[in-house]
């Protein structure tokens, strides 16, 4: 790619790997690139969305978005799925630790959100689409919990969906066994479409629990 880089594009990569750096720590953002927490949807001073546990994606933020194809073949936008709180991970299926574990917390949140979990939807987005097909994608995710969903399509719209979402990823050996090497960060969308969390793949359940149950429980503005 060529041309001058978008400073906005620098600024919310800076911003994502602050983020990280954040969620490392278990800490959340206090301030948002338009004002403190306050300024959130039912936030200010005790406000729910001032109680996230994860770290917070500043109000006035963009938000990434993708356009890919689900394991039954739909091709998919993040509009497909207002209405839930989204929660999405990048990965591959034939990753050896990271991407199972990640996966198993997942569902081990879902299932701890009881009739909340209705609310919840959870998206893998693979990094591998040379081997992670349609037909692939659909047993593997299912395999964690039937109601998450896989994402895949043409190297192209992978490689943008990662960029939307600062997701830092390279292949690894050569031939048919290679590896993916990526980042392992946790996006968490509400209702309306907006980011609003990141967290560890690996962070603590309760703390993810914790705030998918504040997320589900809001009401989405009217459009």
């Amino acid at each position: 790619m060529t041309g001058t880089p978008d400073p906005r594009d620098r600024a919310r990569r800076g911003l994502i790997l602050g983020l990280a750096s954040l969620a490392a720590t278990g800490r959340s953002v206090a301030a948002g690139a338009d004002g403190p927490s306050g300024d959130l949807p039912g936030g200010g001073a005790g406000g729910e969305a001032s109680a996230l546990r994860l770290a917070q994606w500043p109000h006035g933020g963009a938000s990434p978005d993708f356009s890919l194809v689900d394991q039954d073949g739909h091709p998919r936008t993040l509009a497909d799925y207002r209405g839930r709180v989204v929660v999405v991970f990048f990965g591959f299926v034939h990753c050896p630790d990271v991407c199972p574990a990640a996966l198993f917390r997942l569902a081990l949140a879902m299932r701890q959100l009881g009739a909340q979990r209705a609310a919840v939807q959870v998206l893998f987005v693979t990094l591998d689409p040379q081997r992670d097909t349609v037909a692939t994608l659909g047993p593997y995710v299912r395999a964690f919990d039937g109601q998450f969903a896989g994402l895949t399509g043409t190297a192209g719209q992978v490689d943008a969906a990662a960029s939307r979402f600062f997701v830092q990823y390279a292949r690894v050996g050569r031939g048919d066994r290679y590896s993916v090497d990526h980042s392992t960060l946790l996006y968490v969308i509400d209702r309306t479409g907006r980011l609003r969390a990141i967290g560890r793949s690996d962070g603590p359940t309760e703390d993810l629990v914790h705030d998918l149950r504040i997320l589900a429980a809001e009401t989405p503005a009217a459009p």
